[in-house]
C-alpha cells in the first residue's frame, strides 16, 4: 500500500467541498433561507450542512472506500490491515472522528503532516489509512513511511 500525502488528501477534501457547498445551498433554498444572505441557526447549520455532510461521508466511504474527491484522486480509505472499511468503522472516521480532529484548530488534521504513516486523527480512532491506488507497496507517495 502507498500511503497518500496530506496535500493529496486536502486536495480531495477541497473538490468535496465543490459538492457539498452547493448541495447546503440547494438544501437551504428549498427549505425558503436565503444561504447568501440569511444568517443561519444552530439547528438550521445541523440540518443543512453537517447531516448531509455526514451522510456524504459516510455512505461514500462504507459504500465504495472513497468520496467523489479522493475517487478522482485515486485515492482510497482502507483498515489499517488492508481490509475495506465497513459502515460502523466509516461512521467512527467520518462522524465521531472527524468531529474530534475538528473541534482543536483543526489540529487533527494537521496530525497527518507528522505521523509517520500520515494518519490524522480520525484514521487513528477508526483504524484506517488513506492509500494511493494502483502504486507500488510499503511506501508513502514521498518514497519513504518518514
Amino acid at each position: 500500500m502507498v500511503i497518500a500525502s496530506p496535500w493529496r488528501r486536502l486536495l480531495a477534501s477541497l473538490i468535496d467541498g465543490l459538492i457539498l457547498v452547493p448541495l447546503s445551498f440547494l438544501l437551504m433554498s428549498l427549505a425558503g433561507i436565503n444561504p447568501l444572505t440569511a444568517s443561519t441557526t444552530f439547528l438550521q447549520d445541523f440540518l443543512f450542512n453537517w447531516l448531509p455532510s455526514w451522510a456524504y461521508y459516510v455512505i461514500f466511504t462504507a459504500l465504495y472506500g472513497a468520496t467523489p474527491g479522493k475517487m478522482a484522486l485515486g485515492l482510497r480509505v482502507v483498515r489499517t490491515d488492508g481490509q475495506p472499511v465497513d459502515w460502523l468503522t466509516a461512521f467512527m472516521r467520518e462522524v465521531i472522528g472527524k468531529t474530534l480532529s475538528t473541534l482543536p484548530l483543526l489540529l487533527g488534521y494537521l496530525w497527518a503532516f507528522f505521523h509517520p504513516r500520515r494518519q490524522a486523527w480520525h484514521d487513528l480512532i477508526a483504524d484506517t489509512v488513506v492509500v494511493r491506488l494502483g502504486q507500488a507497496r510499503g511506501k508513502t507517495e514521498e518514497g519513504s513511511l518518514g
